[in-house]
């Protein structure tokens, strides 16, 4: 009996159920018959149904049995699981950390290299002009593209949304990992921007240098969504990755959230941190040039062939004038930021919120103003 009882225990639940249910018709018709006779005198039990109330007290504690070894098996199951949910967020966290330290440390190896370069720039100067411009933008800032001296600010510490002239990070990003010729991959994100778009489909492959030429001289969303997924593997990493080379470089009021500056909860710049950014872009050889067409011609894949005009309007309509970024949302208003050079002389300025067509009027003014200012040397410490 112990050696069948042993192996019944090993039954599963399903199969204990069913004996269980066998026994079940016996037991009834036994209670049927005494209800019936219950007049007559009691007899005997008989062996047969001795047999048959043993077995049905065997498997009743045997249903007992195996119920309460499922609940421990659920019981263990459950506490496994909740271990296991406990080290994957140990683990979690632990390469949250790592992230971080990678983070900082990649922070502090590129803020010592701008740190030695600008050490090496020339001295500010001293300046006599005309003061500046009144603008229509409500915030503005005109730099030096060669001392990156300030030159004039107005709100230019004021935190607010800067539209596509954040795409200037998105630039020096993708441009300190280089590989600008090697080919990228477009991914699914790039149906979800809009409304600016090239026009780029998922799964097809370009070199990055198309890509990034596009971005600056089109503004195109998709292409941005696409360098980003490329080079970090999501649009978060990849606002992980602006946020750190902005701390880098000194954009001290800064914060991205996606790689195209449309409005997204908690993104923000200042009219001086997206001049900082334009001073840094306008050292990099390459962006230079890509800011500087008034036109491009995109290839597809399938031969089809893309003429695409530049959006800085004021590359024809001042002389000089070699670059830089346009930007346009509700939020942010008409945002221009512009670079000329004239005599060997540097400028660049940055304007956010206006209008249009002011904006465009705005930055020709500015730097206007800021190229015919007078030099007295250099500025004593």
């Amino acid at each position: 009996m112990s050696v069948e009882f042993d192996q019944m225990s090993r039954l599963p639940s399903s199969l204990y159920l069913i004996c269980f249910a066998l026994a079940m018709p016996a037991w009834s018709a036994d209670e049927g018959s005494a209800a019936a006779n219950s007049a007559a005198p009691p007899s005997p039990i008989s062996p047969a149904r001795t047999e048959e109330l043993v077995r049905i007290e065997m498997l009743e504690k045997l249903a007992d049995q195996l119920s309460h070894r499922m609940r421990s098996i659920k019981a263990r199951e459950a506490a496994l699981a909740a271990a296991e949910d406990a080290l994957a967020e140990r683990e979690k966290a632990s390469r949250q950390r790592e992230e971080t330290i990678s983070s900082m440390e990649d922070l502090v190896r590129s803020r010592e290299e701008v740190v030695k370069r600008r050490e090496k720039l020339p001295p500010p100067q001293s300046w006599n002009g005309p003061p500046p411009p009144v603008v229509h933008g409500q915030y503005a800032a005109v730099l030096d593209g060669a001392t990156m001296q300030f030159y004039h600010k107005k709100q230019a510490e004021t935190r607010v949304p800067v539209a596509s002239t954040q795409k200037l990070v998105t630039a020096l990003v993708i441009c300190q990992d280089g590989d600008l010729d090697g080919l990228a991959e477009i991914p699914e994100e790039v149906l979800e921007v809009e409304p600016t778009l090239v026009g780029v489909k998922p799964g097809e492959k370009y070199p990055r240098r198309q890509l990034l030429t596009a971005l600056l001289v089109k503004s195109g969303n998709d292409i941005a969504a696409a360098l980003a997924v490329d080079n970090a593997g999501s649009i978060e990493a990849f606002a992980q990755k602006m946020n750190t080379h902005a701390r880098a470089i000194g954009m001290t009021d800064s914060h991205f959230v996606n790689p195209h500056g449309l409005p997204a909860e908690g993104q923000y710049s200042t009219a001086r941190d997206i001049a900082v950014a334009a001073f840094e872009a306008y050292q990099i050889p390459e962006i230079r040039e890509m800011i500087s067409k008034r036109s491009f011609d995109f290839a597809f894949n399938d031969g089809r062939i893309l003429s695409i005009s530049n959006t800085n309007r004021v590359l024809n309509d001042l002389e000089g004038c070699n670059g830089m970024k346009t930007g346009f949302t509700y939020a942010a208003g008409s945002c221009l930021v512009c670079s000329a050079s004239v005599d060997g002389q540097d400028r660049i300025s940055v304007v956010l919120k206006s209008a249009r067509p002011q904006v465009q009027e705005d930055s020709k003014a500015l730097l206007s103003w800021a190229l015919g200012l007078q030099f007295t040397g250099p500025i004593r410490p």
